[in-house]
């Protein structure tokens, strides 16, 4: 039972790993998202002009 108990608590403190690394990650990409941003916001949605004409 002791063992079982020192697995439970090792698949525990895995996922809280994974977990903060995960919130670590999502925060980093969102911080090089924003400072990348020096165009306009509007300036990504301007579409070609049409093919034909």
């Amino acid at each position: 039972m002791a063992e079982e108990a020192g697995k439970k608590s090792g698949k525990k403190k895995f996922f809280l790993f994974v977990m903060i690394s995960a919130a670590i990650a999502a925060a980093v990409a969102f911080v090089k998202r924003r400072r990348g941003s020096d165009f306009d916001e509007d300036e990504w949605q301007e579409l070609p002009p049409p093919a034909g004409g």
